[in-house]
């Protein structure tokens, strides 16, 4: 499994919104995989005005020339999945992704599965060891990279402290820190000897060696 780990696009906090230039790093990799099908989660967002389909934010930004689009939202759309690329999206509903995708057995299948993982700040989370939700807790996750946590929109939110907090408080050996519109690239074995960065910013990989 090779992972497209981004920190996410800019946002008010950061002193403007801009998602572009995020989406169009999105884009590029997409079209050098040159996958038949991408595999879209958007469950970290719970309204409809949030989520990114296919005729919407996802479309406006991203140029699939031709890929098949799948909404993990659509019904249907699971039993098509096949595992090539799954595309894991933002938003302020962490807890609410979680639930979903514990709540359906094949759809953690589909993401384990997968070839190409490509995440994006809340949904660069769902691979980690433990996940900070919206309310502020540190719960276990996915654990599809072991032992780790991370922080996206890491310097533009001055998280250096809270990862490094994170790290004491899960007993975890790796922190990550990725700042926004930069990815962090790696095979899952590989990790965290061998990596690649991508984008404009920073990606820091901390480690506790007391865990």
């Amino acid at each position: 499994m090779k992972i497209f780990l981004f920190g996410g696009a800019r946002t008010k906090e950061d002193g403007h919104s801009d998602v572009e230039p995020l989406m169009k790093l999105i884009e590029k990799v997409i079209h050098e995989l040159k996958p038949k099908q991408i595999f879209h989660v958007p469950f970290a967002r719970t309204t409809i005005s949030q989520i990114e389909r296919a005729d919407g934010r996802f479309a406006k930004h991203i140029n699939l020339d031709g890929i098949e689009y799948l909404d993990a939202n659509d019904e249907g759309a699971l039993e098509k999945a096949d595992s090539s690329v799954v595309f894991l999206s933002w938003g302020s509903k962490t807890s609410n992704l979680l639930k979903e995708i514990k709540a359906n057995p094949a759809l953690e299948q589909v993401i384990r599965n997968a070839t190409y993982i490509i995440s994006e700040s809340a949904g660069s989370k769902v691979l980690w060891s433990y996940l900070r939700t919206e309310k502020d807790e540190m719960v276990e996750w996915l654990e599809v990279i072991k032992n780790t946590v991370i922080e996206p929109h890491y310097r533009e939110k001055n998280r250096q402290a809270l990862l490094e907090q994170e790290m004491e408080e899960t007993h975890t050996k790796y922190g990550i820190g990725v700042d926004v519109e930069t990815a962090m690239v790696f095979d899952v074995e590989n990790f965290p000897e061998k990596y690649t960065v991508i984008g404009n910013g920073i990606v820091e990989v901390k480690t506790n060696n007391n865990f």
